[in-house]
């Protein structure tokens, strides 16, 4: 009998221990919120993987209302301490969690960070072992929006993220009510308008992220205090907690981006129609317009529907113009920056002037969904000579 009950202790020990390291295979109870972090590491970030992962995703780690998970990726880059590892490694993060290869669920071995398979397995093992009434998906490593070449680039693989592989991975992700992009440059229409419909709010900066950006301890710790937060509450967290950086903004991306869409084409269409009379308005309008570091062709949208609406006489463009303005105002959540971009709202859009500019980038442009479905990129075609 002693025989028997020492078995079956042994075996309620066992259960236990695997139940805390995340390793059983049945799946997690329900929980509110299952956090998804997406760490490509595998470039000139490696350095800031672990610091992150132990200093902020695993100062306040999971709890049973939310759960914490991160697949990083590290390169083959000079070791950085004793818990330096080259593979990519499968976390669900706990309290105090060492971001050590001890520590992780599984090895995934060389994934490809950039290839959107990976993001989808990852995505699908976190909602199957750690299923929730919500989820938030980030997005860390390297960005600049819908430009090719840039998006979660992993230089093991050569390979970036780009548009056309986000777009077709999102419908095999299934719903995601808050999707974070901690990287450079995100927060533009044109990336808002690829989740539309596929996500509540997307949180992300216009302009560079630097070592800091989305302060993970702030937004767990709040979270955990608060379980039943909506996506909304959640991205303007997220939002407020990059403090760090210059800009940094929540927008709607649901059924309430339809209004912003609609206004940018019907304003489309009239700054097209007026551009024989007020082409001087438009480029002293356009010229006025708040651009960023580095990124010239991104212009802050209501800055630019304002300049316009002050510039031109024509009563109809002035309230296609505020209609864009009244639209950005009402799918911003929450928006910040520094005074040096004092001007800017929140969302970015890409602009040229000159013909010279209607390069592989341009052509590129015209393939995105905004440019399908609004008529801006013609607009450009026309005004860009």
């Amino acid at each position: 009998m002693r025989k028997v009950q020492f078995v079956i202790t042994t075996l309620l020990v066992f259960v236990l221990v695997m139940s805390l390291t995340g390793t059983v295979g049945a799946a997690a109870p329900q929980a509110k919120w299952t956090v998804m972090v997406y760490m490509s590491g595998d470039n000139d970030l490696e350095y800031y993987v672990i610091p992150d992962i132990e200093t902020e995703l695993a100062l306040t780690g999971s709890s049973r209302d939310v759960q914490v998970v991160a697949l990083a990726d590290r390169g083959p880059g000079p070791s950085t301490g004793p818990a330096d590892w080259k593979s990519t490694l499968l976390f669900h993060v706990t309290e105090e969690m060492p971001a050590s290869p001890e520590y992780a669920i599984e090895d995934w071995g060389e994934r490809n960070m950039a290839d959107p398979q990976t993001l989808i397995d990852f995505v699908t093992w976190a909602k199957t072992n750690y299923p929730a009434d919500h989820y938030a998906l980030y997005f860390w490593g390297h960005g600049w929006n819908w430009h090719p070449g840039y998006v979660m680039r992993d230089d093991t693989d050569a390979g970036t993220m780009d548009y056309e592989e986000q777009k077709a991975a999102i419908p095999s992700l299934g719903f995601i009510d808050v999707v974070g992009y901690d990287g450079c440059n995100m927060s533009s229409i044109e990336i808002f308008d690829l989740w539309h419909g596929h996500a509540t709010a997307v949180t992300s900066s216009q302009e560079f992220v630097f070592s800091e950006g989305v302060q993970y301890d702030v937004v767990l710790r709040d979270l955990t205090a608060t379980p039943d937060m909506s996506a909304d509450q959640l991205a303007i967290i997220t939002s407020e907690s990059a403090s760090a950086d210059k800009t940094w903004s929540a927008v709607a991306v649901d059924s309430r981006l339809d209004t912003l869409l609609t206004a940018v084409d019907e304003w489309s269409a009239a700054l097209k129609k007026g551009l024989g009379a007020n082409r001087k308005k438009y480029d002293q309008a356009f010229t006025a317009t708040r651009s960023f570091w580095k990124a010239p062709a991104e212009r802050d949208l209501s800055e630019m529907a304002y300049e316009i609406k002050t510039r031109v006489a024509e009563n109809k463009l002035k309230n296609k113009s505020q209609a864009v303005m009244n639209a950005v105002d009402a799918v911003v959540l929450h928006e910040r920056h520094v005074n040096a971009y004092a001007e800017v709202h929140g969302i970015t859009i890409y602009h040229i002037s000159k013909a010279t500019e209607k390069d592989s980038n341009y052509d590129y442009y015209r393939t995105l969904d905004f440019s399908l479905q609004t008529g801006w990129d013609e607009f450009l075609n026309a005004y860009a000579r």
